[in-house]
């Protein structure tokens, strides 16, 4: 019988999985084109690190705009997601992920992060059904990454604010047991991250029971912990535990494994029978602690990094690097630290250039060839090991972070000795050799910040300027957008006229930016169209809802948003009680390649025919919403819709008495969509078919897995007194035998 035994080390939430990293693909783009949208990104980067939030935001769209084909336009779409995302913009968030989560994405890892991104859009929104969905689909298209477990989380959450708590415990249980068959075992671990131990063994599976695998462990330093592996799941052949690591002095049987820099630890179990009927055979496997270095240059209270450093004042460094702790004193090392300059393309000409403080000018400095730089000066510094913070004088230091500082003085000034000289826009640069690490071989860090005039409480760079007229507008919208929560507060509070006052207000701001920019910025126009469809919809006033959708598909008939103006003109004809129009309109969205909402208007076309089966008493459809509902779960079976299409379709069959038919698609919702907003309603319908069929006993069954699980749903009153019809029943059923 085929064993394995395996440790792994956990980072974030995830697998460490020490394969060959995989490359980003190409695109259609040049390599020059490519070259330049990477320093465009590369600028957004170092500006959002800087907290400046809208020049990054502006910088990522430049690689949208400028490079259309670039393989870097997903991860600026996929920063830009998270961005919005944070912001709480989830429209524009989702927007940008589905984009990266796409075929034409050769980057599986950029698509699994935005396929989550797109589920905790969801979650976050309110919209769980749609959540789950999403969720699933990142755990079936993207097994064995974080992306996975995380999925599972957001999963569990989920159904915990609904009030399935059992729902919520299997989700949850199954957090941190994706793990990717085909990856490698680590040989290596990142002190401080999560040891996680993985036992393929089916017998041991099988004797192991609720009690687990106990599991030794212990390092060359002298620390010796007990973990317990448990399997996956009930019967599966792979058991899993974990400890925590940090770095420290060794405290046997406390549950932490303490190590430090040079520390081997040894994980080792007992293998009670073996394939050759051998027993009691300890099976052990070693890994290496090591420490992938990060280099910061930070404030002074060496705490958060920063972009730039102030001429004539310290730079404060910081080297985090585990595996440089080795004795319980405060370890040192070593960096180099170089001031760099531009060379001018023409040094005997006068310089005209100024401080690139804009985005425009960040953006063309970006878009220039890569600049050549001169050392200007360099120094060799002596990081110290820094003590944990509160800790007693004296005590053991086992932080793994080094930090130092070095004066920059002006050139040409007389400075101090240990200072490094430096002019306004040099760069100063930062180089660590991290001799162990996770990689096979030594790898030289580096990391950059700019030489700047004045201070950093908070962040200010010299000559700094605003775009007036593009904060002006800014400002405007986000005016717009606060005033309409405001009023959907008031709305959802029943204080209409508040909430009118509110809409009209935020009409006025918006529509101030479309006359007075909306010329100028074709982008920006867009924009208030989406708005003023989403204030007019809140407002109830659907027709100039309907209409402003209409304007935005004419004059920008590319726009993201033309599948949720479409989605919401059916939506719109849907409330008016004008089904036909509506599924006119559904079939439209539908049709458009690619557009995700076209699963939500393929179910929505089957509701229609519902309300016209129900407002007009006709059966013929309900025989057109069976087919609609039947195409929407064929086309898209992955869909959030899947789930719920398939129910309805059981219904159906329900409803003709095909019992047989009815039950065969019950349990296929039950086994494929557990999380359906309607499965309250299929384990409802499943016990009543069962009831029909004369199966008393399995149907009490589907009724109290109704009644426990779903304690809220309003199919549990009527399940209950059915349950307490069949027990009289069969009481007085044996009374009369």
């Amino acid at each position: 019988m085929k064993k394995m035994f395996c440790v792994f080390a956990c980072l974030a939430m995830g697998w460490l999985e020490l394969g060959t990293l995989a490359q980003v693909p190409g695109g259609a783009a040049s390599l020059v084109d490519d070259k330049k949208a990477k320093a465009l990104l590369d600028a957004g980067d170092a500006r959002f690190e800087a907290g400046e939030l809208p020049a990054a935001m502006d910088l990522y769209k430049a690689v949208l705009d400028r490079y259309p084909v670039s393989r870097w336009r997903f991860l600026a779409r996929l920063k830009m997601g998270k961005q919005f995302l944070k912001e709480k913009k989830f429209d524009l968030a989702l927007d940008q992920f589905r984009r990266v989560a796409v075929e034409d994405n050769k980057d599986t890892d950029q698509r699994g992060d935005a396929s989550l991104q797109v589920g905790i859009c969801f979650f976050e929104m309110g919209k769980f059904e749609e959540a789950f969905g999403e969720l699933r689909k990142v755990i079936k298209q993207y097994p064995g990454t974080p992306y996975s477990n995380d999925a599972y989380y957001y999963i569990g959450q989920a159904h915990f604010k609904l009030g399935r708590f059992g729902n919520a415990i299997e989700a949850f249980k199954n957090v941190g047991t994706s793990i990717d068959p085909s990856a490698q075992e680590a040989e290596k671990l990142d002190a401080g991250k999560r040891l996680f131990v993985k036992i393929d063994d089916k017998d041991l599976s099988a004797q192991a029971s609720e009690a687990g695998v106990v599991v030794t462990v212990e390092t060359t330093s002298g620390d010796k912990e007990s973990l317990t592996c448990f399997a996956v799941t009930p019967g599966a052949p792979i058991l899993m535990g974990s400890i925590r690591t940090q770095l420290g002095e060794a405290k046997a049987g406390d549950g932490i494994l303490q190590l430090i820099g040079t520390d081997k630890i040894k994980v080792t179990y007992t293998d009670k029978q073996t394939a050759d009927a051998q027993l009691n055979v300890p099976r052990t496997k070693e890994i290496r602690v090591v420490g992938n270095a990060r280099v910061k240059v930070v404030d002074g209270a060496f705490a958060e990094a920063v972009g730039a450093v102030v001429l004539d004042k310290p730079a404060f460094l910081l080297v985090q690097d585990s595996d440089r702790d080795i004795s319980g004193k405060s370890d040192e090392i070593e960096v180099i630290v170089r001031t760099k300059r531009v060379i001018e393309e023409n040094p005997d000409s006068e310089k005209t250039e100024k401080p690139a403080n804009t985005v425009a000018a960040a953006l063309e400095a970006a878009e220039k060839a890569e600049p050549v730089f001169k050392v200007i000066d360099e120094k060799r510094v002596k990081l110290v090991e820094k003590p944990a913070d509160g800790a007693a004088p004296g005590a053991a230091v086992h932080t793994g972070m080094f930090i130092g500082t070095i004066s920059l003085a002006r050139q040409g000034e007389t400075p101090n000795p240990a200072a490094i000289v430096a002019q306004v826009n040099d760069i100063l640069e930062i180089e660590y050799l991290d001799e162990v690490n996770l990689e096979s071989k030594p790898v030289t860090r580096k990391t950059i910040a700019k030489v700047i005039e004045g201070n950093l409480n908070p962040l200010q760079v010299a000559n700094a300027k605003i775009n007036d007229e593009e904060l002006k507008f800014k400002t405007a919208l986000k005016t717009s957008e606060a005033l309409k929560n405001i009023g959907n507060i008031y709305k959802d509070l029943g204080l209409t006229k508040q909430a009118t006052d509110k809409y009209k207000q935020a009409l006025v701001e918006t529509e101030q930016v479309a006359r007075s920019y909306g010329a100028l910025n074709q982008r920006l126009l867009e924009q208030t169209y989406v708005q003023m469809w989403k204030i007019y919809y809140a407002m109830d006033d659907l027709g100039r809802a309907a209409q402003m959708c209409l304007e935005l598909q004419r004059r920008f008939p590319d726009s993201p948003f033309v599948d949720d103006a479409l989605l919401l003109m059916g939506q719109v004809s849907q409330k008016q009680g004008k089904f036909q129009e509506a599924i006119g309109v559904f079939r439209r969205l539908v049709a458009l390649k690619n557009s995700p909402l076209a699963p939500a208007a393929a179910y929505a076309i089957g509701e229609c025919f519902e309300e016209l089966g129900t407002t007009q008493k006709n059966k013929i459809y309900y025989d057109e919403a069976f087919l609609a509902f039947k195409g929407c779960f064929e086309k898209f079976p992955n869909s959030n819709q899947a789930g719920d299409a398939l129910s309805k379709m059981a219904e159906y069959y329900y409803s003709k008495e095909d019992f047989t038919r009815a039950l065969d698609l019950y349990e296929e919702a039950l086994q494929q969509y557990q999380d359906s907003k309607f499965i309250d309603v299929v384990l409802y319908n499943y016990g009543r078919c069962l009831v029909k069929m004369k199966k008393l006993d399995n149907a009490v069954e589907k009724f109290n897995q109704l009644i426990s699980t779903y304690p809220n749903s309003k199919m549990v009153a009527n399940a209950q007194k059915i349950v307490e019809a069949i027990e009289k029943r069969k009481a007085a059923a044996g009374t009369a035998n």
